[in-house]
Order: C-alpha cells, then structure tokens, then sequence
C-alpha cells in the first residue's frame, strides 16, 4: 500500500488541535447553560441529555475528517499493466560537428549553440521518439529513436567535433541515412531538423532533398551561423587555413537550407540580426504537425483505493447527522409517556 501524495498526511497534525478545540467548546457551552438554574434544577433541565451520544457524534466528525484526509492523498495498493497506443513524431536531430561548427560569430561557439538549442527544443516536445545523428564527411545515428529523453540528454553531452572522423559537410548523407532509420522505425511521422551552418560544397542537395520528400520526410533547417562568417578557431589555438595558408573564413549558407526545407514541406529557421536562435517558431511547427502511430506503450496503473476511506467518510458524516443527542429512554417517552413530572426548586 502506498499514497499518490503522502504529502497531504501531514493535515493529520490539524486533528488533535480540533479534537481539543471541540472538547473545550462543549464544556465551555455546558458551563454556560449550568449558570441560568441551581445545580438541582440543572440536572433536572439536562437529564434527557447523553453525554455519550454527544461524544459519539464528535468521533464521527472527527472520523470523517481523518477519513477524509487518507483519501485526499490518494491511497492505492495493486497494480496492473495497461497497453497504450503510442502517437508522436519520429525525429533526428541531425548535428553539424564539422570543424566550421568551431566558429564564433555565434558565442561561445556555432557547436554550443546548437547544443544548447537542442536541449530547449527537447524540453518542449515530449512523448515524440527522437535520436541524435552527427554529422560532417559522413554520418551515423549516435542515438537511435528513443523515447527516453535521458539517454539522449546524455549523448548530447559527448557530442563535438570528434564525433566523426571524416571532415566536411556531407548533408545527402544525413538524408540517405535517415531514410534507412526511418524504414526500420514504423510508421511515425518522419521529420529532421538539420542543425548546421550549411557549408555543404556537394552538387547533390537538390537530389538528395528530393529524396527526402519521396520518402515523406519533413525537412527543419536551423541555421547556426552568420552571412558575415568568422574564422575557424581549431581546437590547438590557431585559425582553419586552406591550402594555400590563407585564414578560412566560414560563412551560413541559407541557400542550402531553404532548398532542403522547401522541398519537403518543412522550413528554414536562422538567426537575423539576432545573437541566437529562437526555438519557438521549431516548436511551434512541430507540434502542429500530425501525429504518426508508432506501436504500443506498456503503462502501470496503480489501483487507487480512495473511495473506500471517502466513502466511509460520507457514512460517518450522515450518521452524526442521524444521532439525536436525547437519551434512547427519554425520545421513546416524549410525547406519549404518562406520571410524575420532575417539580423544579426555586432558587434561593
């Protein structure tokens, strides 16, 4: 047995206070009444009424609170386990960790930021599968759809430029790999958000955005990065060169984005004149698209048990209000009983 919320238990400490508080008020009544007649008469006055049927209908109030109390923190015991429909989207956040994800025109870094836009964009589309694909030459799922949003949380942490060894930005390969992911997945609705400055120098996004698009894939394009660049700072502390030793500048390419985003019916999200990347309008997209089925989810259900303390609350309550406070004896000779009626004292 276990409580939903023990918390509530602790307005048991409100009972002994009241217990007492009625207590002094009723002898402070009788106290009261005794004064307007001498003792004689008074026991005279008050000999129809049981002190033990007003001590009765103080219990049940009291009962009935208790009782009350238990159920307001919802009591259960058992178990059963109830299989769910699962709806939601199928989602890859596809990762640039390119070295140009290195730049700072946005601080700290274009890799931190995406980063952290993806933990804010998690933490508002909950019960979607998601998973975590890297990429730069190639790609591969560091994470496959999951439910458990923890292990993605963790992947995300290890996430950088070491994730793939091959170096470039090879979006066609985001796509085609998707695309083997999403076959084995079911039948959800298929998105990817492409988080990525757009530095791809292939001459097959436009096939590979049709590919997408065949296979009903919605393409979300954040662009991590500015039209004024920056220069790459390599993790040993000095600056990207070509090969011919000049200082590579590295700049968002929005062409690339809106390709891929207009061709599949998603839409290509960047910075502006901002400083960072709103997740709202991502958020916003995502949850008004319609939700795929993905299977069956095993839930347990916890058999609440409140009705039974409520339900015995409800019965002590109407059985105060059904308890006279008049002796059995007395009630029964009210009105019909005949002889020596008590003669009262005057007061001297």
């Amino acid at each position: 047995m276990g409580f939903i919320h023990p918390e509530v238990l602790w307005l048991f400490v409100l009972i002994v206070p009241l217990a007492v508080l009625w207590s002094f008020t009723r002898k402070r009544r009788d106290k009261k009444l005794s004064q307007f007649a001498v003792p004689e008469n008074w026991n005279v006055l008050n000999r129809t009424v049981s002190p033990r049927a007003r001590f009765h209908k103080g219990a049940l109030i009291l009962l009935a609170l208790s009782l009350s109390v238990v159920a307001a923190a919802r009591p259960y015991w058992g178990e059963r386990e109830q299989e769910l429909p699962q709806r939601g989207l199928d989602i890859i956040f596809a990762v640039d960790v390119s070295y140009s994800m290195l730049a700072r025109d946005v601080p700290p870094t274009r890799m931190e930021h995406a980063r952290t836009l993806l933990r804010e964009v998690l933490a508002q589309i909950p019960g979607n599968r998601v998973g975590i694909m890297p990429f730069a030459g190639d790609a591969f799922m560091q994470c496959p759809l999951t439910l458990d949003y923890r292990i993605v949380a963790a992947m995300l942490r290890e996430l950088d430029h070491r994730a793939v060894e091959r170096p470039g930005t090879n979006v066609p390969a985001v796509i085609d790999q998707a695309i083997e992911v999403f076959e084995r997945s079911g039948s959800g609705t298929r998105v990817i958000v492409l988080l990525t400055d757009g530095e791809d120098h292939s001459e097959a996004i436009e096939a590979a955005a049709r590919r997408a698009a065949e296979n009903d894939i919605i393409v979300y394009a954040l662009g991590i990065g500015t039209l004024d660049g920056s220069p790459i700072l390599m993790p040993d502390g000095t600056y990207l060169q070509d090969r011919d030793g000049n200082t590579v500048l590295s700049r968002l390419d929005e062409q690339i984005l809106a390709t891929l985003a207009n061709e599949t019916g998603g839409r290509a999200y960047t910075m502006g004149d901002g400083s960072r990347l709103d997740p709202g309008p991502l958020v916003s997209d995502l949850q008004g698209l319609e939700r795929g089925d993905f299977g069956q989810q095993s839930r347990v259900i916890r058999e609440e048990r409140y009705q039974w303390p409520l339900a015995v609350a409800f019965l002590c309550l109407l059985a105060e209000g059904l308890l006279g406070e008049r002796r059995l004896r007395e009630r029964r000779r009210k009105g019909g009983a005949q002889g020596k009626q008590p003669v009262l004292q005057e007061a001297a």
